[in-house]
């Protein structure tokens, strides 16, 4: 039957995750080709996000870094200012900060 939950330890889990997964975004409701349907959709739109942040954040991230470092010091610049400054350890030793007085 499914509604009644299985006699083992794993298939009990198993399907107290799929009532959860299915009583969640309402598939107890559709019917199978729409559950079909539903999830391909999620599926494919998971698969795009993930893809955007593995192949495109990186670089996001280094542009962003870069115009921080324009920001913060008003020219371009080495990053190596930036991340010591952050971190502050500089060039000289621990607790230095290499930049310059606004």
């Amino acid at each position: 039957q499914f509604h009644r939950p299985p006699k083992s330890q794993v298939g009990r889990f198993l399907w107290r995750k799929r009532m959860w997964f299915e009583s969640t975004f309402v598939l107890s409701m559709l019917e199978p080709w729409e559950k079909i349907l539903l999830i391909t959709i999620f599926f494919g739109i998971f698969i795009l996000v993930l893809t955007g942040l593995f192949r495109y954040m990186p670089r996001h991230l280094v542009e962003m870094q870069r115009r921080a470092v324009y920001y913060l010091w008003g020219q371009e610049g080495d990053v190596r200012g930036v991340r010591q400054w952050i971190w502050g350890v500089g060039v000289e030793g621990v607790g230095s900060v290499p930049h310059k007085e606004l």
